[in-house]
């Protein structure tokens, strides 16, 4: 049978189109994977749970930017796209979707703004760009177990996490200043069964107590077991708590950077906390490394600080010495050249101490108080400015032999070497008590303060031992009668 050539190319055309629908396969459901319910049990890095979500729900998933938060996350009987739009939403990400691509990014300022002004069910950045579907509507699914209101995500941030352990830190030092207190740094302690402290801290070591801390026992960069009683808290940063069957903790237990164990016999009245991550431990390390440093550079900067008194006393008492020598080898000398050159005057001014000590220190009171209006009024004058001169070179001069003559008379009153004292002797001995009083602290600015006055005091009132006795009575030659 013929068919007509005239009918043979449209019945083709109409034919393909079937033709290519059945040999071409349908392409997989793409939704179907996003509507699988999940579980996620999770604690780490945010970067970390979303990789852990997009491998439970089979889908594709690009996370970009600082995902490094530590977080802790329990979602149960959930779709794999409702979890990412839980984590975005409270972690502040920015969702977007292109086909079964999902792509997640920190939010900026502008954008998390927009957020929280919008009042919808969801911030609109985090709404999914409306895609046309490729394929047929998937087959009805189970419907999903319900979903709890509020997933569990407790979080703590990394700037509050370095707060916190800066702030646990200071707490330690200011708790670790009594008498009973055990500190350990670098190395690693134990508080043996029957020992009992106050307060237990290492840094970058581990710590077992078998005993009874009556405080807080903690630790920086290191474990802490416990088999005996702590009656505050526990802590462990960069670490675990591990507590074992008997321990017994009167308040919190936590581990920032690692996880408490607690056994099975083992008593917290207190709260746990825990809260692993890499970056937590290597943080505490950090803090723990800066911290002994920062002692150990103040520690030698104490020592250094106290060898350096040590050294400026050593080189005051060896200054001392031939200060000594030299004041009194200065006042020998001129003491002596006056009792040869002046002895008449040396022993008027002698007398005069002796008998009116306390006019004398008056009087060279006085004195030491007029000398500055005097300087003055000779200073702003040129002819007063070489008596000026004169006088600064006078006054310490005679207030030197003054002090002779005191010395002497120390001298002169002294137990010993008695009936054979020269006068060399005597001014020695004088100068000897006189200067080494003098070198005592404090006391020594009063004794020579109080000797300079009663000298000079001296000086003015003898005008350096030249004062007259009175006017002699007239010689009258005896006459005789004549007879």
């Amino acid at each position: 049978m013929k068919i007509a050539s005239h009918l043979l190319l449209p019945s083709l055309l109409l034919g393909s189109p079937a033709a290519l629908a059945a040999q071409t396969p349908s392409p997989p459901p793409v939704q179907a994977a996003a509507s699988k319910p999940i579980d996620v049990s999770f604690r780490g890095t945010l970067r970390d749970a979303l990789k852990q979500i997009a491998e439970e729900g089979g889908l594709n998933v690009v996370a970009t930017g600082e995902l490094d938060t530590a977080v802790e996350v329990h979602l149960r009987g959930i779709t794999a796209e409702q979890a990412l739009r839980t984590i975005a939403r409270t972690y502040s990400l920015r969702l977007l979707q292109d086909g079964s691509i999902y792509t997640l990014r920190p939010m900026n300022s502008a954008e998390k703004q927009a957020a929280e002004e919008d009042t919808g069910e969801s911030p609109p950045d985090s709404a999914p760009v409306p895609v046309a579907p490729l394929a047929p509507p998937a087959p009805p699914v189970a419907a999903a177990p319900p979903v709890p209101p509020e997933p569990l995500i407790e979080e703590q941030t990394p700037p509050e996490v370095h707060r916190r352990i800066r702030d646990e830190m200071r707490k330690a030092q200011r708790r670790t200043k009594g008498e009973h207190d055990v500190v350990a740094r670098g190395q690693s302690i134990e508080i043996k069964k029957g020992e009992s402290v106050d307060n237990a801290v290492v840094y970058g070591g581990n710590m077992v107590v078998r005993g009874h801390v009556d405080e807080d026992a903690v630790v920086f960069g290191g474990n802490l077991d416990v088999f005996g009683t702590v009656d505050g808290d526990v802590h462990a940063f960069g670490g675990n708590v591990t507590l074992h069957p008997g321990a017994n903790v009167g308040g919190d237990a936590s581990a920032i950077g690692g996880s408490v164990i607690q056994n099975d016999g083992a008593h917290v009245e207190g709260g746990t906390e825990s809260l692993e991550g890499k970056s937590i431990g290597s943080m505490v390390l950090g803090e723990v490394k800066d911290s002994l440093e920062k002692e150990f550079t103040n520690s030698r900067n104490e020592k250094n600080a106290q060898k350096d008194e040590d050294e400026d006393a050593h080189e005051d008492s060896r200054g001392a010495f031939p200060g000594f020598i030299l004041k009194f080898a200065a006042l020998f000398g001129l003491g002596f050249l006056g009792q040869l050159l002046f002895p008449t005057r040396m022993k008027e001014l002698s007398a005069e101490i002796k008998a009116q000590p306390v006019n004398s220190g008056l009087t060279g009171l006085l004195g030491t108080v007029a000398l500055i209006p005097i300087s003055v009024i000779l200073a702003i004058t040129l002819v007063g400015i070489p008596v000026l001169v004169l006088l600064w070179l006078v006054v310490p001069l005679a207030a030197a032999l003054g002090l002779a003559a005191v010395a002497s008379e120390i001298g002169m009153r002294l137990p010993v070497l008695r009936g054979r004292k020269t006068q060399a002797a005597v001014l020695a001995l004088g100068l000897l008590v006189l200067l080494g009083l003098g070198s005592i602290p404090v006391l020594g600015w009063v004794v020579m303060g109080a000797a300079y006055l009663v000298a000079f005091g001296a000086v003015i009132r003898t005008r350096f031992g030249s004062r007259s006795r009175g006017m002699p009575e007239p010689f009258t030659p005896h006459s005789t009668n004549s007879y």
